[in-house]
């Protein structure tokens, strides 16, 4: 069956899945309080019925998903719908809320300079374009995320669509112009063209016998050895920056291994809990009005019963640590076991961190297929600080918050880099 000719039957059972699965594990229903999440069930009944393509179908997927305001919950197209979509040839990034262009195909560039700001879309100003057409369909827990990720994806769709915007040059003067969604790859003939990309572990000395370190990821066991590689000269350093601005995630094994050098004590990584069903117990649990001594039961049977594991202590293996001060750069792609490595070290008081607010999402995310060969994933696993406070739907705030400003970017100016040296510098002189 192609992707065009999905059943009702189809279209109404993905719905349900999703909808069946989220019911009973996911682990973020309270921080959407308004949220009657079966109410919401019914109301996207007609809705995906009513869808006359798998594109759209997934639209509505998406929009339901959403409303869940989770980022490590979501729904994917299927690869042949995903392959129908593209972009005009713009890369947009947001910066302090505003769309702006950060890369253009060449032949555009003299329209639409670099640095240039889509203020509207199709003649809706940008603020209100988002709201109505571009975050209903984005699950993300934290605002500044779905700031990020409206303005990165508010152009995207169906190739061959037009997109009419009005374009703010750096200069001022503003200019409507109507672009065709395309798939935008190399071929285009980017301007400036994809950053390269970057290493798992970075280093270079900075001054003043300051080093710096960027770690961008934790999905393989190459970033312990790459860091363990360079122990002889960390422990020399007279201070270390560690930046995890780019690293979204991975395993958090690594993460705690690395960690395990930085320090002689013990040190604690997240606690964590989630949904817990015995279906007994729900049973008993609906007479608990009329048998108190049902009453335990009560909490399965709301749905609120949970399984919960205490933070772990680790205690760091012997040998020689790093000792130098430590600051950690920080931003809004900072996310998952990303999070989780700021999370035990915020029990060492060790670091300073520098930067933006973290993405402000974890967990473990169980995958379900859907019809037509899209997926979707739901967060069963709530992880919080080692004392219970909260980090996800809303990020881990840096202790010295230094956001980059548009003219900063344009000069390609590194102010949170420039900020960590200097926060550190004081930090030796003190």
């Amino acid at each position: 069956m192609s992707v065009a000719e999905l059943a009702d039957a189809d279209k109404l059972y993905g719905l349900s899945l999703f909808w069946r699965e989220a019911s009973y594990n996911f682990a973020f229903f309270d921080q959407v309080p308004d949220l009657d999440w079966d109410e919401a069930y019914r109301a996207f009944i007609p809705r995906v019925l009513a869808t006359t393509s798998t594109y759209h179908y997934y639209r509505e997927l998406q929009r339901f998903c959403a409303l869940l305001k989770d980022g490590h919950t979501n729904v994917y197209f299927p690869p042949e719908v995903e392959a129908t979509l593209g972009s005009p040839p713009l890369a947009l990034k947001a910066v302090r809320r505003r769309a702006i262009v950060v890369d253009v195909a060449r032949g555009l560039a003299p329209r639409v300079p670099v640095g240039s700001e889509i203020v509207a879309v199709d003649g809706i100003p940008l603020p209100v374009y988002l709201e109505s057409e571009v975050f209903p369909y984005i699950s993300s827990s934290t605002e500044h995320i779905l700031w990020d990720w409206g303005i990165r994806r508010m152009l995207h769709g169906p190739i061959g669509e037009a997109v009419r915007l009005a374009v703010r040059a750096p200069e001022g003067r503003t200019e409507a112009l109507t672009l065709v969604r395309e798939r935008a790859g190399e071929e285009v003939g980017w301007l400036i063209g994809p950053e390269p990309a970057r290493k798992t572990v970075d280093f270079r000395p900075l001054r003043e016998g300051i080093v710096y370190l960027a770690l961008n990821s934790f999905m393989e066991a190459e970033v312990v050895e790459a860091f363990e590689a360079l122990l002889p000269v960390l422990y020399e350093s007279r201070g270390l920056i560690i930046d995890l601005r780019y690293n979204g995630g991975g395993n958090t094994d690594y993460a705690l291994a690395i960690i395990d050098h930085l320090t002689d004590k013990p040190f604690l990584t997240s606690k964590w809990r989630t949904r817990k069903h015995i279906a007994a117990y729900k049973a008993w649990g609906q007479w608990a009005d009329r048998l108190p001594e049902l009453a335990k039961f009560r909490p399965y049977y709301e749905g609120t019963a949970w399984y919960e594991e205490e933070a772990t202590e680790i205690v760091p293996a012997a040998g020689a640590k790093i000792t130098a001060p430590l600051v950690v750069l920080i931003g809004h792609d900072t996310a998952s076991a990303a999070e989780d490595f700021l999370i035990a070290l915020d029990s060492l008081r060790r670091a300073t961190l520098v930067g933006e607010r973290t993405f402000g999402s974890t967990g473990q995310p169980l995958f379900i297929d859907l019809p037509a060969g899209g997926k979707g994933r739901i967060c069963t696993k709530r992880d919080t600080y080692p004392d219970g406070r909260d980090f996800v739907g809303y990020g881990i705030a840096p202790d010295v918050m230094i956001e980059p400003s548009v003219e900063d970017f344009l000069a390609r100016r590194d102010v949170v880099l420039e900020k960590g040296i200097e926060v550190l510098l004081e930090k030796l002189s003190g």
